[in-house]
């Protein structure tokens, strides 16, 4: 692997992870919106705004470490 093959695997990757951060915020909010207001129901929904909230945390905190100890361990050669 050249060091340009390498450079590009590295902001591919890096990218990667911003964007699991970036869409878990997102649905994060979304599901606070979503179960805490009124946006669907009057009083919230709970019931669909709490999984959303989780898988959003999910993705923004727990997603990016998966990610990162799968690709830190070097590839079978």
């Amino acid at each position: 692997m050249t060091p340009e093959d390498r450079e590009r695997l590295a902001k591919s990757r890096f990218q990667t992870i911003q964007l699991c951060r970036f869409t878990g915020v997102v649905v994060m909010i979304l599901g606070m919106w979503i179960g805490f207001g009124d946006i669907l129901r009057e009083g919230g929904w709970r019931a669909l705004g709490v999984p959303l909230l989780l898988l959003g945390a999910f993705e923004a905190l727990w997603l990016p470490i998966i990610l990162a100890r799968r690709w830190k361990t070097p590839p079978p050669e």
